[in-house]
């Protein structure tokens, strides 16, 4: 006997597969809860486990994955452009854009995607809030960022960008442009600048760690929030950032980091499984978490 299935009645043997999340740290995400719910929802005898993996033993790390035939996993934070030169091949926008957060083993190899985007755009629908056209205002153009405006531009929407280093918010402007074309705007950190974004935007999208300590908030004033505003926000711990709790008093609609969370997750484990992903059941495990 090997053990139990993370508090499941079915156990771990031989045959099960093996799924994870390589990152450091690790010991915070949040993935393992909704992966082996929709991993044991769709009666499929896998485990989805984190490893910690430190910047000088990623390459080592990855081929250890694949000689070991993990049949899938998550790439977060720091690794998620580092891992890119040890996979065999990298599925065209993530190439682009030159960040991964999701790689599959198969008959070829490793192959890296990247959810980030497409988990964005599937929240804001289920929150009934379709971005298309839509003028937003991008706060943080970091690995997640980046997918997210690559989503956005795809859809028609129009940005306005701003970001620490401005100059890393210009080359992503000038990316998107040539290949979308529409409207992109880089902003400075000003205090008007961003009132007048803020006026202008049809959605308010935090996609930097801003918020996360509970201190370094995004800078956005409260009284900038408008009711037929939509505020999202990618960060999950707190689940309500300040962001998110201005957003509610000025009656805003609002989307949290953990509804990206679970549809970045679905379409990792479709992606690695070819099953559609068991969101209701993923998302209630969540919540309870």
């Amino acid at each position: 006997m090997l053990g139990r299935f993370l508090g499941s009645n079915d156990l771990v043997s031989g045959s099960t597969q093996v799924y994870g999340l390589i990152g450091d740290p690790v010991d915070h995400s949040l993935s393992p809860v909704i992966q082996n719910v929709a991993l044991r929802s769709v009666g499929l005898d896998a485990v989805y486990l984190t490893f910690r993996v430190r910047r000088s033993e990623l390459k080592s790390a990855v081929q250890g994955l694949k000689c070991l035939n993990v049949r899938g996993f998550n790439v977060t934070t720091p690794h998620k452009t580092a891992v890119l030169p040890y996979l065999d091949e990298v599925e065209t926008e993530a190439a682009e854009i030159g960040s991964i957060n999701t790689v599959k083993l198969g008959e070829q190899g490793l192959t890296g995607f990247n959810t980030d985007g497409v988990g964005a755009l599937n929240a804001m629908e289920e929150a009934g809030v379709p971005p298309d056209g839509r003028s937003v205002l991008l706060l943080g153009v970091g690995g997640a960022g980046s997918v997210i405006a690559y989503g956005l531009a795809g859809r028609g929407c129009s940005l306005k960008i701003a970001n620490r280093t401005a100059s890393s918010a210009r080359r992503l402007a000038r990316s998107l442009h040539e290949k979308f074309g529409g409207k992109m705007e880089v902003l400075s950190l000003s205090k008007k600048v961003l009132k007048d974004s803020v006026d202008q935007a049809d959605i308010i999208l935090n996609a930097s760690s801003m918020g996360m300590d509970g201190e370094h908030n995004p800078p956005i004033d409260r009284r900038w929030i408008r009711g037929d505003h939509c505020v999202f926000d990618i960060v999950y711990r707190p689940v309500r950032t300040r962001l998110l709790q201005d957003a509610l008093s000025a009656g805003a609609k609002t989307i949290t980091g953990l509804d990206m969370l679970v549809n970045q997750g679905a379409c990792s484990f479709t992606i690695w499984t070819g099953k559609k992903a068991p969101i209701g059941e993923m998302r209630r495990a969540l919540l309870r978490s």
